[in-house]
């Protein structure tokens, strides 16, 4: 049985998806000036990756305890 993750975006039930995590990999956690040119420092995200290292999902989040937390809770693991 595949277990799925229900991602909200926006923290919007109406825009929500499933990760299946049968085919995530590995998990990167990373500073969102990374990603995106922001102020805001604390703020970090999650890429899910398959094996191929193709990025299925990337889930974001307001402080760096809060990504190990969804980590945790979800993919049953430290990073």
């Amino acid at each position: 049985m595949s277990k799925f993750v229900r991602i909200d975006k926006e923290n919007n039930p109406k825009k929500a998806q499933l990760l299946n995590l049968d085919l995530v990999a590995s998990v990167e956690l990373a500073p969102q000036s990374d990603l995106l040119s922001s102020a805001d420092e604390k703020r970090v995200y999650a890429s899910c990756l398959a094996h191929d290292k193709t990025v299925i999902a990337t889930v974001h989040f307001d402080t760096i305890e809060d990504a190990h937390a969804w980590v945790e809770k979800n993919l049953g693991v430290q990073l």
